[in-house]
């Protein structure tokens, strides 16, 4: 079955506050001035960097806290099973989580780092850690029933965690006129000039198109003649006025999608 993002939250990261997306299968940002395109992709870089366990890494880097609003809010849902991380900047000027929590469709929560819980908050998340441990080879001898719901519970997650960390891991921005598709991820592509022929705006409409059968397609351009070459509903036009906060609005009036 095709993987898809049923949710994104995104809030306290430069111009993007309390942004909630319900993308498409395709999704097409038109952003004229770059500025959410610019955004989106460093809240997804900063979900990679984490799933790898790199996150202080990430952050000491130049230029990279710049903008950051504490808390920091983040929050993907793949096929209705959310992960969400909070982010807060601490007097010794160390940005720590302070809450990483999943939610699965299936009705199990688990908090991995939650407000005034143990473990305190923590410089790197556990999703690495859960990602990287292997499968076990030996079988289980059978348990007491709550030992084997307590099993059956720690399999879920650890199999949730382990496919959210894989597709967050995989993510990288390519150009929309060549990529590449990586089945255990999503593809993210950026078309940066205005003026296109139109062969080259068919081909990248029929190219995204292609690849949205297979994984979730996050498309961004500042193109009107290519954004109009896409469905109505698959758009969204992106603005950041003068106050610095974006606004996502589709072109199309979009139903919630439930779970």
């Amino acid at each position: 079955m095709r993987t898809r993002f049923t949710c994104l939250e995104m809030d306290g990261l430069r111009s993007l506050r309390g942004v909630v997306l319900h993308p498409e299968p395709l999704e097409v940002l038109l952003d004229a001035e770059g500025t959410a395109t610019r955004d989106v992709i460093a809240a997804f870089t900063l979900l990679r960097e984490l799933a790898h366990g790199r996150l202080q890494q990430h952050l000491s880097r130049p230029g990279v806290t710049d903008g950051l609003r504490s808390p920091v809010r983040l929050s993907l849902s793949v096929d209705w099973n959310t992960y969400r991380v909070e982010l807060q900047r601490f007097p010794d000027g160390v940005w720590r989580l302070v809450e990483e929590t999943l939610d699965l469709l299936a009705g199990v929560a688990a908090e991995f780092i939650a407000p005034g819980q143990e473990p305190p908050p923590a410089e790197e998340a556990l999703l690495a850690s859960y990602a990287d441990l292997p499968p076990e080879e030996e079988p289980r001898a059978p348990g007491t029933g709550a030992e084997e719901e307590a099993r059956m519970l720690g399999d879920l997650v650890h199999g949730a965690m382990r496919s959210m960390a894989a597709l967050l891991r995989g993510f990288r921005v390519q150009p929309a006129g060549a990529f590449d598709v990586d089945a255990e991820s999503f593809l993210v592509l950026e078309e940066p000039d205005v003026d296109l022929p139109a062969n080259a705006v068919w081909d990248r409409v029929q190219s995204a198109r292609a690849a949205s059968l297979r994984i979730p397609v996050l498309l961004f351009t500042p193109s009107v003649a290519l954004a109009d070459a896409f469905d109505l509903q698959d758009v969204q036009r992106v603005e950041t006025p003068a106050d610095g906060a974006s606004s996502f609005r589709p072109l199309l009036a979009r139903k919630e999608p439930t779970g």
